[in-house]
């Protein structure tokens, strides 16, 4: 049977007037690669943002790992629902976990927008993120216990970037390199904290072609090595079709469709509203 490592009811995150994410349901199981699709503020980032704790959601719930990391009490409607399906003592229990500790849990992220530390080098951007493993604290630094754990943590950080294709470049500054590298970065610093679930939020872009398609063939290289499941919002229609075990389609926010890269392609709405060219 397959396992639930992510599970999303009934999402809702709202904005004031603006409702970005309208009663999303996902659910994402070990070991796939599944794709969060759709035009532009039709809510995707949104839902990452929610997952990763940035947001906290206006209703809905998400599990990881069959444990909550956000949940948000439901009204009217959705109350109905939830007594019905989780049960009454669910409801009123609000959760929410921080950025950092749904991170320690073992969820990672990139973002639409690079965000590396720009005053590090390439080396220190990854070497930073590892430490959020380290198990020493102030005072096996005071006796400096920790040095062991040190020298691992920095043989790590290089490992990460021979599997990425950045160690000649170590000691560049992180911003000096061009886009495609930081990109592959990005994901090199998500992995140094030994992440289950890895969101990836359009990493072919800015890419060209032949980039997208080496992109491709590394994140199944890394789902592969690093025994990860993968989330990615993209809108490179080639790659999406060529790495995805399955598929979302959100509109507005709201849910339209889902299944195979091959039922996606085939579902005449789909076509319709995404897929008319080689992005959506």
């Amino acid at each position: 049977m397959s396992e639930n490592v992510l599970k999303i009811n009934h999402l809702t995150m709202q904005f004031g007037g603006v409702v970005a994410v309208n009663d999303l349901r996902m659910e994402i199981n070990r070991g796939e690669i599944v794709a969060l699709i759709g035009p532009n503020g039709a809510g995707k980032t949104t839902a990452f943002n929610c997952v990763t704790g940035v947001y906290e959601p206006t209703n809905g719930e998400i599990l990881f790992e069959g444990k909550p990391i956000a949940r948000n009490h439901p009204t009217g409607r959705m109350r109905k629902l939830y007594a019905g399906t989780m049960g009454d003592a669910y409801r009123g229990r609000i959760v929410r976990n921080t950025p950092d500790q749904i991170t320690r849990r073992g969820i990672a992220r990139t973002f639409q927008n690079i965000r590396l530390f720009g005053s590090m080098t390439v080396f220190e951007n990854v070497l930073l993120a590892r430490h959020l493993r380290r198990s020493s604290n102030v005072l096996t630094a005071m006796l400096r216990i920790n040095r062991r754990e040190e020298k691992r943590m920095r043989e790590d950080a290089m490992q990460l970037l021979r599997v990425v294709g950045l160690e000649d470049v170590r000691d560049e500054r992180a911003t000096s390199l061009p886009y495609g590298k930081q990109r592959l970065l990005e994901i090199a610093r998500a992995l140094a904290t030994e992440p289950s679930l890895l969101l990836l939020d359009e990493p072919a872009a800015g890419m060209n072609p032949q980039e997208t398609e080496e992109l491709g063939t590394f994140i199944q290289r890394i789902k592969k090595q690093f025994n990860l499941t993968i989330l990615i919002i993209e809108h490179h229609m080639n790659l999406i079709m060529d790495i995805s075990d399955r598929i979302y389609v959100v509109d507005f926010g709201r849910l339209i469709a889902q299944g195979t890269p091959d039922e996606i392609q085939n579902n005449d709405a789909v076509i319709a509203a995404y897929l008319g060219g080689d992005e959506a």
